[in-house]
């Protein structure tokens, strides 16, 4: 669930460079509303292209961690209903954001009787396939926070890189956050944490909401609550056991409150959570 946050919160920077990186031209992108008629499904991102390299069109794409048998299906199942949504031609894409040993379809074919009954294809694009160098060079804000994943990569620099972008205003700092929820993909998530910069993570809107929604519970119930109300909507029930680690934690020293929110709100799931609360203890 997080990465499909975090790829809705780059994406329309994202696809624009990878028009851009597809076609050798950076069009305009004049975003639409993902929902499509007669299905509860919702397009990852919906973009109306305007100018090169064509006359305008829409832009679907949609981000995948995991390798999905039936992706052709759904992306034929896709490009109809929006095509009949919006009267213009699509152009679709499936990014693949980690290498699974699997073969990626890029194309659903159906003939009945020797008769063609339809030829679809999508582009595919396998980010482990890109060189963030070259993604560096050119400037492909959008694609940064995506770096740490691909092929020559070097977490630091990549960090460095999506930092020096989020300091220059070329990025916000929202990237910063979803770079770092990538990164995971690869990287043992304490590794990527202990090189992270807490004074943007904590400008962050992902951090920013949890901790506001913890304080706000907590002074109305207890900080404790809070703590546990930011768990509970990330990762579901608190066990009784956990809450009872972070009462003796609170209990303590109650002013580990902030770095106690914080943790709910970067941990990757309850069980870094909780090992990281052996380090309070």
């Amino acid at each position: 669930m997080q990465y499909d946050v975090a790829m809705k919160c780059i994406s329309a920077e994202l696809s624009r460079d990878l028009m851009l990186l597809i076609f050798g031209e950076r069009p305009v992108l004049e975003p639409i509303s993902g929902s499509l008629p007669s299905t509860e499904h919702r397009a990852d991102f919906l973009a109306r292209v305007t100018g090169p390299p064509n006359d305008d069109f829409i832009v679907h794409v949609e981000f995948q961690t995991a390798h999905d048998p039936n992706m052709p299906m759904r992306m034929l199942s896709y490009y109809a209903r929006i095509l009949y949504a919006h009267k213009l031609p699509v152009y679709p894409i499936v990014v693949y954001l980690s290498q699974k040993d699997a073969h990626i379809e890029a194309t659903y074919n159906s003939s009945i009787g020797g008769r063609d009954v339809i030829a679809f294809k999508y582009e595919v694009v396998r980010i482990w396939e890109l060189e963030s160098a070259k993604i560096f060079e050119s400037k492909l804000y959008g694609l940064y926070p995506l770096t740490p994943l691909m092929a020559d990569s070097d977490l630091a620099r990549c960090l460095q890189e999506v930092e020096s972008a989020v300091r220059d205003k070329n990025m916000d700092v929202d990237s910063y956050t979803c770079t770092q929820i990538f990164a995971e993909l690869k990287y043992p998530d304490e590794v990527v944490k202990a090189m992270m910069t807490d004074e943007l993570l904590k400008k962050s809107t992902f951090y920013r909401e949890a901790r506001d929604e913890g304080i706000a519970v907590g002074m109305e119930k207890g900080r404790e609550s809070g703590i546990r109300s930011v768990l509970s909507v990330r990762f579901g029930s608190v066990s009784a056991r956990l809450s009872e680690r972070i009462h003796s934690i609170m209990e303590r020293n109650s002013s580990l409150f902030d770095d106690l929110i914080k943790l709910a709100t970067t941990a990757k799931d309850v069980g870094e959570f909780e090992r990281k609360l052996d380090q309070m203890m």
